[in-house]
């Protein structure tokens, strides 16, 4: 992780929420300097329902993946809602699921609630043949069991966004074949754990993200984060 930018490389920014109402009055003005600045970005919608109010942007560079993140998984139970998950990939709208997962951190949905959510759209990813975005904070025994029982019978790719696991885990995820994207907080000074889980990322697992617009890297703390950011962190 540099201390500056890294201006003589164009990353790819793997997880942002450019459809956050933080972005709702510069959009459009930001995905396009975006575009000019990084290969591409993918773009999650956590609750896929913003679609109905809020019209993507079709880019060869924009990719977008849409699940209901732990806060909506009461949505995922409902058959209605999964229904727009399938109609978006038989679109080819996205081009993968999620973010999906558990959060025992700030989410109040009951634990139960979330993991049948978590296990109905895995299995929706596997019926639909397309990667999964996984979302896991302070959960990760319980992502971890899930996403064994998930692999042994699907052969898609797993991503864990924004690792911020402990580092004796982090072995176990990798070893079922996960993707590990690390965000703006590795930069961060007390960080040091999650520093040394990026080191044990082999290099062809590893992938870095912003989370826009939130885990805005060291240089720019404090600020609104965008997908440009990215650069702070490789």
């Amino acid at each position: 992780m540099s201390e500056g930018r890294v201006s003589a490389v164009f990353p790819i920014d793997s997880h942002c929420h450019l459809y956050d109402e933080k972005f709702d009055e510069d959009r459009n003005e930001l995905i396009s300097q975006t575009l000019q600045k990084l290969e591409g970005i993918v773009i999650i919608l956590e609750e896929p329902d913003l679609l109905i109010t809020k019209p993507l942007i079709f880019h060869p560079q924009i990719r977008y993946t849409a699940g209901y993140h732990p806060y909506y998984s009461k949505k995922a139970i409902d058959s209605e809602k999964l229904n727009l998950l399938k109609q978006l990939s038989n679109n080819n709208v996205i081009s993968a699921i999620g973010e999906i997962g558990l959060d025992y951190y700030h989410c109040k949905v009951p634990r139960k609630i979330q993991q049948e959510a978590f296990e109905i759209q895995l299995n929706l990813a596997k019926s639909l043949k397309l990667p999964v975005v996984i979302h896991s904070r302070n959960a990760e025994e319980d992502t971890y069991r899930i996403l064994k029982n998930f692999s042994k019978i699907n052969h898609e790719k797993i991503l864990l966004h924004c690792y911020g696991g402990n580092i004796e885990i982090l072995p176990k995820f990798i070893d079922l074949g996960c993707y590990i994207s690390f965000a703006g907080n590795v930069t961060y000074p007390k960080a040091n754990e999650l520093r040394e889980c990026v080191k044990l990322t082999p290099i062809e697992k590893l992938l870095v993200e912003t989370d826009s617009p939130y885990l805005a890297p060291q240089p720019v703390r404090g600020k609104r984060c965008v997908p440009e950011y990215v650069q702070y962190t490789l």
